[in-house]
């Protein structure tokens, strides 16, 4: 089992950076769409998730390129092989990226034999396609045995996989130390669509817009309440879009517009989840005194 280790002291930023803002695209199209109990996959959303990787994926990393922000790229094993040729010019780009399961499987349904085997899988994938070793990792909806198998047998650096903090924290099991930094809730899943009560064609629910006006309201207020109490304490903004949500065109605009807003604030810096890392790690290296704070 592992256990986090707390800071003795309260954690902080290098000097000059007052809100980190981690800009996390989710690259993962059609290999999350909506699969029914008998196996068959619902061909729209298949549909409109595939977008993503036509078209959506390409116009966020337009739109990033063009305010010179590098993010973390959250990519499909299955989507590396599918759009290979997205995940290079990514990785050109100088982001940053880190693997999300094989086929978007959610390892809450499955047993630690399974979730490792896709795990080890993905990692595979990564290595063969873009010779690349995986930095950091965010599971599709974690198990209670995703942070273990990650300790036991992997060597990442950091995960992204838990919802329950606002800043980064250590994690320490069998033998190894891995940074958690937690995904957040607040994605464009949340203030760009609606999930509606289930309706046909899709038992599973229905996916109204939010307008682009909503969407940019929305994202200043999280920006300016954290940006104020970031004046005196530490605080991170995880922002999550999808390739296929944000990357349309109106959506696409909000993230185009938002950018340079918080730009214009002093001490607002666009990173990645390696460079947070490297800089939240040396609140510990600062702490010799470091002792377990809870257990899983």
């Amino acid at each position: 089992m592992w256990k986090e280790i707390a800071l003795q002291q309260p954690g902080h930023w290098p000097d000059g950076v007052r809100l980190p803002i981690i800009v996390s695209v989710h690259h993962q199209s059609e290999e999350a769409a909506v699969v029914y109990p008998d196996g068959q996959v619902d061909p729209f959303d298949y549909s409109e998730r595939q977008y993503g990787g036509r078209r959506g994926a390409w116009r966020l990393l337009e739109i990033l390129d063009r305010h010179g922000v590098r993010g973390t790229w959250i990519i499909c094993g299955a989507i590396v092989e599918k759009y290979p040729q997205i995940s290079r010019a990514v990785l050109k780009a100088g982001h940053a990226i880190a693997g999300h399961t094989y086929e978007h499987e959610m390892m809450c349904n499955y047993p630690p034999d399974q979730e490792l085997r896709l795990i080890k899988k993905t990692i595979s994938v990564f290595q063969d396609q873009l010779g690349e070793k995986l930095r950091g990792w965010r599971t599709c909806f974690a198990s209670h045995s995703t942070v273990d198998l990650l300790l036991e047998h992997f060597d990442f650096e950091w995960d992204a996989s838990i919802w329950n903090d606002d800043l980064p924290y250590m994690i320490e099991g069998h033998g190894k130390r891995l940074l958690e930094i937690p995904f957040s809730s607040y994605s464009d899943a949340a203030w760009a669509i609606q999930i509606t009560n289930p309706m046909p064609p899709t038992p599973y629910g229905t996916w109204h817009s939010n307008t682009p006006e909503f969407m940019l309201r929305t994202l200043k207020a999280q920006f300016d309440a954290l940006y104020e109490r970031g004046a005196d304490k530490p605080v991170l903004m995880p922002l999550t879009v999808h390739d296929f949500i944000v990357g349309r065109p109106s959506r696409s605009s909000v993230l185009d517009q938002f950018i340079p807003y918080a730009k214009e604030h002093e001490g607002v810096v666009f990173a990645t989840h390696d460079q947070v890392r490297e800089w939240w790690l040396r609140n510990y290296e600062n702490d010799a005194s470091s002792t377990p704070a809870r257990r899983a």
